[in-house]
């Protein structure tokens, strides 16, 4: 287990707990929660919804930003925003379709940066202070494990999706494969290792009996991060050993990227998502097709095309299935630089946490918890995705720049000692 960082008790401790219990609950369950009651109704609603909720925390002096905080938040905000909307007009010129939707482009470039406005809030509000925040993250993964096993014994509210698996609040078991890691992997390092074997085999029966590769890709993400490697090992061979008494067609299936053949539909999304991030840097000339217009200019790769052929109809050709796809596909160039950036932030994130598990270093909970929440979020960004504005990626924001405030406090700290 790791050592947790000793905090003074503030007076208003009770309340924080209370606000960071709803603010982390909002984040993961409202947004998945509001697309299952209303069909069509992506992440970014509910994300932003919260956004709007963390910000009046502020404003009812629940969470205390200082005014450089504040104004710092704003003309990142303001900065993103010039960048995003140059490189769309820049992308129309380039590119020239038709089917170019600015509407689209410039509503979730306001809700972009109303959820950017709320990371500061977030940050503070989650990972700063004394907030019992071990006890919450520990309370949410348990609520993960209820909410797969409710989906087992289909006791699910009734709902306008399509989703042939709905996993309450989310409409498919991948969103609770993305929305688990970073909880799972505080939990497991937070507990002994013997415990977190227990914990991970949970997990990965429940992914197995839910027959979804995400939330199994986010138990293998998890035991990476806080298994050592010989415990690690060890769980490989073991798994592998029992792999012959398990149906694994559904799996075998999943893994089949042969899509001219495969009729799996999982894997063809997958490969459909490569396939538009070449096609879209190659006509834009790694510029990128602009903001928000995957699938919404026109596309022809030959995955989407079986698709179609199979089912009649598109399918997750607005976010290409995994952020990565997105992301390239939309911003080109800045896309992999940031892609690359965040990458950074997660070596980082996963050698502090490797020191800490072997107890190199102390770390509080806040701090655990922003480098697990960077982490995380490669599930997303690699495996399996919905949009940019989820609650994972708010809080992967908020870890980022939790890590960037406690680097200038040291050198800060560093230079005075100096003095």
């Amino acid at each position: 287990m790791i050592p947790i960082e000793s905090a003074s008790r503030s007076p208003h401790t009770t309340v924080q707990s209370l606000w960071t219990a709803v603010l982390l609950a909002g984040l993961l369950f409202v947004p998945g929660a509001l697309g299952f009651f209303v069909q069509g109704l992506s992440f970014a609603t509910g994300t932003a919804l919260i956004s709007v909720f963390a910000i009046l925390l502020v404003g009812m002096r629940q969470i205390k930003l200082s005014a450089g905080d504040v104004q710092s938040a704003l003309a990142i905000t303001l900065a993103v925003v010039f960048v995003v909307v140059t490189h769309l007009l820049i992308a129309y010129a380039i590119d020239g379709d038709p089917g170019f939707d600015f509407g689209r482009a410039l509503l979730s470039i306001a809700l972009m940066g109303l959820i950017l406005l709320s990371v500061p809030a977030v940050c503070q509000g989650v990972m700063g202070g004394d907030n019992k925040l071990d006890m919450i993250v520990k309370v949410m993964c348990g609520m993960f494990v209820l909410i797969a096993i409710l989906s087992l014994l289909q006791l699910q509210p009734p709902s306008p999706t399509l989703g042939s698996k709905p996993t309450f609040p989310y409409t498919e078991p991948s969103f609770l494969g993305f929305s688990m890691p970073a909880f799972l992997i505080f939990t497991l390092l937070r507990t002994s290792t013997p415990v977190r074997l227990a914990i991970l085999g949970v997990f990965l029966t429940l992914g197995y009996l839910l027959s979804n590769l995400t939330i199994i890709a986010a138990c293998g993400l998890a035991a990476v991060v806080c298994l050592p490697l010989s415990w690690f090992t060890v769980g490989i061979g073991v798994i592998i050993m029992s792999l012959a008494s398990l149906d694994l067609t559904y799996y075998t299936d999943r893994l089949d990227f042969d899509w001219a053949n495969s009729s799996n539909l999982s894997s063809l999304v997958y490969v459909q998502g490569w396939q538009m991030l070449q096609e879209s840097i190659s006509r834009t000339h790694n510029w990128g097709l602009g903001f928000q217009q995957l699938g919404v200019v026109y596309t022809n790769v030959p995955a989407s095309v079986r698709i179609n052929a199979l089912l009649g109809f598109d399918l997750n050709l607005q976010d290409g299935g995994f952020v990565l796809s997105k992301v390239i596909s939309e911003m080109g160039i800045i896309g992999g630089i940031l892609v690359f950036s965040y990458l950074y932030f997660v070596c980082k994130a996963f050698a502090g946490l490797k020191m800490a598990k072997n107890g190199l270093r102390d770390m509080p909970d806040g701090e655990l918890f922003a480098r697990a929440c960077i982490i995380g979020y490669l599930v997303e960004l690699f495996v399996r995705g919905t949009n940019y504005f989820t609650g994972t990626f708010v809080l992967m924001i908020s870890g980022v720049i939790y890590l960037i405030l406690k680097q200038r406090a040291k050198v800060g700290s560093a230079l005075v000692s100096t003095i």
